[in-house]
C-alpha cells in the first residue's frame, strides 16, 4: 500500500508540487516485525509457545488472516516452526536458516576453539576500550543493569549465557563503530553453543559475572587501558579455564551443541578457581590483583 504526500518546492513557492509515494507497511509486516522483536529480544525463547490465531488477533486488533500472513513470514525466515497444525513455537536456532549457513561456514572454514579465542582477544579489549571513551550515562546504566541481572541468573546457565552475549553486545554497540559492531555479532552465533556446552556449574557464572562487574567499572571510570586490560584478561581466563578442564583446544566449534559433541566433565568448576582483579593498585594482568 502507498500513500500519495505532496512536497512542495522552496523555489517555486508550492507552485506545480511534486508528489512522492511513500510505502506504508502491511499489517502483517507489522506485527511480523512485533514478533520478531520478541524473539530476538529473548522475551520468547526457543519452544515458546505462542499464543493461537485468536488470541493474537485479538491483541493486534487485526484479522486471522493478517496473523497467518505474518506467522507465514517468520515461518519462512526460520523463526518459528509448527508443532502441530494449531500450534506454534519459536524454533531452536539450530533450525534457523541463517543459524544452518553459519554452521556449514564453520565446518568448511574448521574454526576451533583456538580460533575463536583469538578473535575475542583481538576485539573485546579493544571495544571496551572504546566504551570506556565513549559510553554515556544512560549507557553505563544500562551495563549495570545488565550485571544486575546476570547475578539473578547465576543458577540458570543457559540464561545467563544468552545474558552474557548481550552484555558483551552492548559494549560493543557503545564503542560506537560501527564495522567493529558488525564484525562482533557473528561470533555470537560462535560463542553460544560454547557457553552452553562449558558454563554448567555456579562456579563459572559467579566468577564470570565479576568480571563483568569489573569491566564495568572501569568504563563508568573512563578509564580505557584498564578496561581493555581487564577484558584481555577476562577473555584469557575463559581459554585457561577451558585448557585446565582438558578440553581440546582445537575442538572444532561446529561440533559443539550436536548430539554426541564432546563436552565438560561436570567437575570442572573446580579448576576455574582464578580471580578477577579487586584492587585498583594492582596491574590488571597481574593474576594476584
Amino acid at each position: 500500500m502507498s500513500v500519495a504526500v505532496p512536497v512542495h518546492s522552496g523555489r517555486d513557492g508550492g507552485n506545480g508540487g511534486i508528489v512522492k509515494p511513500v510505502k506504508v507497511a502491511r499489517a502483517y509486516e507489522q506485527l511480523a516485525g512485533l514478533l520478531r522483536e520478541r524473539i530476538t529480544s529473548g522475551d520468547l525463547r526457543e519452544g515458546d509457545r505462542l499464543p493461537s490465531e485468536t488470541s493474537l488477533a485479538e491483541q493486534a486488533g487485526v484479522g486471522r488472516s493478517t496473523v497467518r500472513e505474518a506467522l507465514r513470514t517468520l515461518q519462512e525466515a526460520g523463526l518459528i516452526v509448527r508443532a502441530s497444525p494449531r500450534v506454534m513455537i519459536v524454533a531452536r536456532r539450530a533450525e534457523d536458516p541463517v543459524f544452518r549457513e553459519l554452521r556449514h561456514a564453520l565446518r568448511r572454514r574448521n574454526v576451533t576453539f583456538h580460533h575463536l579465542h583469538e578473535a575475542l582477544v583481538t576485539l573485546e579489549p579493544e571495544l571496551a576500550r572504546f566504551a570506556a571513551e565513549r559510553a554515556d550515562a544512560d549507557d553505563i546504566r544500562l551495563l549495570h543493569e545488565a550485571v544486575a541481572t546476570q547475578e539473578r541468573n547465576l543458577e540458570h546457565f543457559h540464561e545467563w549465557s544468552r545474558l552474557d552475549e548481550e552484555f558483551h553486545l552492548a559494549i560493543a554497540e557503545m564503542s560506537g563503530n560501527p564495522a567493529l559492531i558488525i564484525a562482533r555479532a557473528p561470533i555470537t552465533q560462535l560463542l553460544v553453543p560454547v557457553l552452553h556446552q562449558f558454563i554448567r556449574l555456579t562456579t563459572h557464572t559467579e566468577h564470570a559475572t565479576r568480571f563483568h562487574r569489573r569491566i564495568v567499572n572501569e568504563i563508568e571510570a573512563g578509564d580505557p587501558d584498564t578496561a581493555a586490560a581487564v577484558t584481555r584478561r577476562h577473555v584469557n581466563d575463559f581459554r585457561t579455564a577451558w585448557e585446565k578442564a582438558g578440553l581440546d583446544f582445537h575442538l572444532e566449534i561446529a561440533d559443539l551443541g550436536e548430539d554426541g559433541a564432546e563436552a565438560p566433565s561436570a567437575d570442572t568448576g573446580a579448576l576455574w578457581d582464578l580471580q578477577p582483579p579487586t584492587s585498583k593498585g594492582a596491574h590488571p594482568d597481574d593474576p594476584s590483583g
